[in-house]
């Protein structure tokens, strides 16, 4: 049951504050938090919830490392030119 946990509350080390399990499980886009893990193993058995709860596929897109800033920059940038090309008369 994925809601078993979601009122605890642990330490974010992202963000610097106490954040309840509910969003540390559904921050990326109804996904944990890749940090999930490292966050989490000292309050409750983590590594057997993500298995019992996601499927291969969704632990690959859990765990996958972030795009590089100039990634994320360039994919910006392409939509900007993308949405400013379409609305040209």
């Amino acid at each position: 049951m994925k809601k078993k946990y979601d009122k605890r509350e642990g330490y974010c080390r992202m963000l610097g504050h106490f954040l309840p399990f509910h969003y540390c499980r559904t921050m990326k886009e109804g996904l944990p938090c890749g940090k999930i893990l490292d966050c989490w193993f000292e309050m409750i058995p983590i590594q057997q919830f993500i298995a019992e709860n996601y499927s291969k596929e969704e632990q690959h897109s859990i765990f996958e490392p972030p795009k590089s800033r100039i990634d994320t920059i360039v994919e910006i940038v392409g939509k900007v030119e993308k949405d400013k090309d379409g609305k040209q008369d």
